[in-house]
């Protein structure tokens, strides 16, 4: 078999803005794409270990850099200087910063797309509670991960075809999974299976959104109220296992003494 091809060397491009030793040229970010072997970012190809590690370094950079400033005040340089990289090294791996945050949000997309088979069948007993619980649980962690992310995705969409489909796709397959789980606990005069899942969906959305901006964390409490909401709602269920509610409550407490210290 043919080997693999080597992976680009973060040090054979110029950084973008300076001039290439070999011919007294200004370099470009683009030329920075333009120099690579394949053609295109290394983003769009197949990387070796070390090459995902220095991607996966500036993703990470990259959503830190987006929480603090945000998507549109957010510069390469920001990122480069998180990640302790080079312009050079950035410009190897993403075209540009809107490469950079396509990559996140397919990652984010996947990690979204997930939840669509995470979630079992919902009965109206403490089986079903839990089965919601742990989905909802699921859905919070992949929110707080992304959430620089979703925000971006958010103010882009509109201007953006690509990513408004990926948006589509992903937000889409969460409610239909959703809505097929609440079909498949039987009819409830007066709700539309899909409108409700729309619904749910938004309301966590939202309600993350909320907490993040007061501060306060989405802890048990919190996520045993969303699944309480919404089981007792959408699949007639009752209050959650008294040990559920124990658990959180003990796990809360905790939590609240530890930042009063």
């Amino acid at each position: 078999m043919p080997s693999a091809p080597a992976e680009p060397s973060p040090v054979s491009a110029p950084a973008p803005g300076t001039k290439n030793a070999t011919n007294g040229k200004r370099e470009s970010p683009r030329g920075a794409k333009v120099g690579l072997a394949a053609g295109e970012p290394a983003s769009k190809r197949a990387l070796r270990t070390q090459g995902r590690k220095t991607m996966r370094k500036l993703l990470d950079a990259a959503m830190v850099v987006f929480a603090r400033r945000g998507y549109h005040a957010a510069r390469v340089d920001d990122i480069v200087k998180v990640a302790r990289t080079s312009h050079g090294t950035f410009y190897l791996y993403f075209s540009n910063k809107e490469d950079l945050l396509r990559a996140l949000v397919g990652e984010a997309g996947d990690v979204v797309a997930a939840l669509d088979d995470a979630l079992g069948p919902v009965g109206p007993d403490a089986a079903g509670w839990q089965e919601l619980r742990a989905w909802m649980e699921r859905f919070s962690q992949a929110w707080q991960r992304y959430a620089p992310v979703l925000r971006a995705w958010t103010d882009l969409v509109m201007s953006d075809t690509e990513l408004s489909a990926q948006a589509h796709v992903a937000a889409g397959g969460v409610a239909r999974a959703l809505a097929t789980r609440i079909e498949g606990a039987g009819p409830h005069p007066g709700i539309d299976a899909n409108a409700a899942s729309e619904a749910v969906v938004a309301m966590v959305d939202r309600f993350h959104q909320l907490r993040q901006f007061a501060g306060e964390p989405v802890d048990a409490s919190a996520l045993d109220t969303l699944t309480t909401m919404v089981h007792r709602a959408l699949f007639d269920g009752g209050h959650p296992p008294a040990h559920v509610l124990s658990t959180a409550m003990e796990s809360d407490k905790a939590a609240k003494e530890t930042r009063r210290r």
